[in-house]
């Protein structure tokens, strides 16, 4: 399992979300297309990457119009400076120790920073997110109408997503038992202006660590997201309900569509 791989399953394991490896890669609720594993012979997907490939979007595309379902809900933006974090299930928060500035100096300039222990060897996966939003479709059962759209049938739709204005990814190495991660802001050393720049501070260098940092708070960076599957597997009741349909409100007996799974776990 390559590390890309092994990062998004860890993140999905524990929280039923998609890790974004490229979250400068632009994504928007409603999103709709197909989960793939990638193919050797096509150079800018590596063999047995998951790739969620857009062909579409519900609320372009009018299908969300055509159902009835619902825009998107904004949640999240009463905290712009907050730090959140999703890690595996073998990771537990951390108290940082008194000591730790002194040995990464630059700790003691972060606003915020957060630690973390590894309770069993293997890999373990952290995602930070600062000024983190949530777009959401509420509500979810609302999706099932979908599943009387012909064009959708068995492809995946992006049913939320996480934006933020920084954020940092980090895979251990089997070797690693803790981590301190902050995020600093620092003057530039070379110039008179006193614009800062932050950036990602890490207490351990193994494993590997992918970050960005933005002072302008614009949250552009799409690291999470969920994905479901436009699909009937005998447990929901979506389609044979699309017609009992009251006032735009989905039919109590209806399910919300099941999640989808990545290209690995779906094939086990």
């Amino acid at each position: 399992m390559s590390g890309e791989q092994q990062y998004v399953d860890l993140i999905f394991r524990a929280s039923k979300k998609f890790a974004n490896w490229d979250p400068e890669n632009h994504l928007e609720v409603g999103d709709w297309g197909r989960l793939t594993t990638g193919r050797p012979r096509w150079a800018f997907w590596r063999p047995k990457r998951c790739v969620f490939v857009k062909e579409g979007n519900i609320y372009r595309d009018k299908i969300a119009e055509k159902y009835g379902i619902p825009s998107p809900r904004l949640l999240g933006e009463e905290n712009p400076n907050g730090l959140t974090w999703v890690t595996s299930l073998n990771a537990r928060d951390m108290d940082i120790p008194t000591n730790m500035g002194k040995q990464t100096p630059e700790l003691a300039d972060c606003s915020v920073k957060v630690g973390f222990q590894f309770v069993s060897g293997g890999g373990t996966a952290v995602l930070l997110m600062v000024n983190d939003s949530v777009t959401t479709i509420d509500p979810a059962t609302a999706l099932s109408r979908l599943l009387g759209e012909e064009a959708l049938r068995d492809c995946v739709v992006v049913s939320e997503t996480h934006r933020c204005a920084s954020y940092a990814c980090y895979l251990t190495s089997s070797r690693t038992k803790d981590i301190v991660i902050g995020l600093s802001s620092q003057a530039s050393e070379n110039s008179s202006s006193t614009e800062v720049y932050p950036k990602w501070v890490r207490t351990n260098r193994t494993g590997y660590f992918k970050g960005k940092a933005d002072n302008s708070g614009e949250r552009k960076y799409y690291p999470l997201y969920k994905l479901v599957s436009v699909r009937s597997d005998g447990g929901n009741t979506g389609r044979r309900s699309l017609e009992n349909t009251v006032d735009g409100e989905a039919p109590s007996e209806v399910l919300p569509l099941p999640s989808a799974l990545p290209p690995w776990m779906s094939s086990a």
